[in-house]
């Protein structure tokens, strides 16, 4: 598949795709095809503009027929915070309502969370639900009077899927509000939202092979009239024939992705992950990821021993030319799991070889082992203390 992606021709090896990924040519020859044919909005006031309207009609029925969602209970957006804060308007709360917040969520996101529920005068409980016996945890929480429950489905930070097929069904039952963050679960999963039983959903286009600028909510038959009576709803209709082009793109990478299967590509991503792990892994690493082989996908973070992450991303870049990423990826359950530490965050994706993740496997390793001597040789001894200044 590297060929698909120009942004990324070289003797690298591109493992920071989590946030960054690129756009493959079929994408990028869909959006200018787009430009040659057409300069103007969709309409019906000129040939040009009609033949927008048919393109964009085109790439609305193959997202919502990816989603399994009909138009009425999708609106685009421009950013994901954009999309949660319209979601949120239309979530009622009352004195000492509980909001539940799934323990991987990203901090910015908890902090607007936070901001809205305790405006509405109810109250925020953090609730991790990569365990195993989260249906029985889940049955004493929500007997706590609980409205709503917002779940991030992969973490952005260890790459874990949250089950939802154990999930979903105990807070349906008890009639709790759902909102499911895909944003790092639709370019590794096909998703049919309505069967899944979320209340809302949202991820960008951006992590999903296509270009930037687009969030697409979806809102169920259930909840429909409670995010349209809300005047960000209104504000975001008439701002979506805006979004034509971000749809013909995002309509591309869907269909570019579905010919290769998700779930020949989440087992893509696995093995990598696997094939990395198993050769790095010895004394002095630790890797942060899903418990279960099965809730791995193609993130995880890591750590080695006491050698900060953002050296750790030098050299692997400078003398191996393999690219990571080194910081703490907006995640506090990576920050708690880390005792604080920075981490260095492996994303490989399906444009990456097994012989690159064995690579990056050897050299962490080699890494891991110099670093180890290092410190032993570094170490002084009772009569050998150096001041530490020196």
């Amino acid at each position: 598949m590297r060929e698909d992606f120009p942004s990324i021709v070289g003797d690298h090896i591109f493992m920071n795709n989590a946030d960054s990924t690129g756009i493959p040519v079929p994408v990028l020859e869909k959006v200018l095809a787009y430009y040659n044919e057409v300069k103007s909005r969709p309409g019906s006031e000129s040939t040009s503009s009609h033949r927008a309207l048919e393109l964009y009609q085109e790439a609305l029925e193959t997202i919502l027929k990816h989603l399994g969602a009909s138009e009425e209970n999708i609106v685009f957006s421009s950013s994901n915070f954009q999309s949660l804060t319209v979601i949120l308007q239309s979530i009622e709360l009352r004195n000492n309502d509980v909001f539940l917040v799934s323990s991987n969520t990203q901090s910015r996101v908890m902090s607007l969370l936070k901001e809205y529920v305790s405006a509405n005068k109810g109250r925020v409980e953090v609730v991790d639900l990569d365990s195993e016996d989260i249906e029985e945890r889940l049955k004493a929480i929500v007997k706590k009077g609980v409205k709503a429950a917002f779940i991030t489905h992969v973490c952005g930070a260890t790459g874990a899927i949250t089950p939802l097929d154990k999930v979903m069904p105990v807070l349906k039952d008890k009639g709790v509000i759902t909102i499911l963050d895909s944003t790092y679960s639709m370019q590794r999963m096909k998703p049919n939202l309505p069967k899944m039983g979320v209340d809302y959903a949202y991820f960008k286009s951006g992590n999903m092979f296509s270009i930037e600028g687009v969030s697409v909510l979806y809102f169920s038959e259930e909840r429909a009239n409670s995010i349209k009576r809300t005047q960000g709803y209104s504000i975001l209709k008439r701002g979506e024939d805006e979004k034509h082009v971000n749809l013909v793109a995002l309509a591309a990478a869907i269909k570019y992705l579905d010919g290769l299967g998700f779930e020949e590509i989440l087992n893509h991503e696995r093995s990598l992950v696997n094939e990395i792990t198993s050769i790095a892994a010895g004394d002095g690493i630790s890797f942060y990821q899903a418990s279960s082989k099965e809730s791995r996908t193609g993130i995880l973070s890591l750590t080695l021993s006491q050698l900060p992450s953002n050296f750790l991303q030098i050299i692997l870049e400078d003398q191996f030319q393999i690219i990571a990423e080194s910081g703490r990826f907006d995640s506090p359950l990576l920050l708690q799991k880390t005792g604080g530490r920075d981490a260095l965050r492996l994303s490989p994706t399906i444009f990456n070889t097994v012989e690159e993740a064995r690579k990056v496997g050897e050299k962490l390793a080699e890494i891991r082992e110099s670093w180890k001597e290092k410190i032993v040789e570094e170490k002084p001894g009772e009569e050998e203390s150096q001041p530490l200044a020196e």
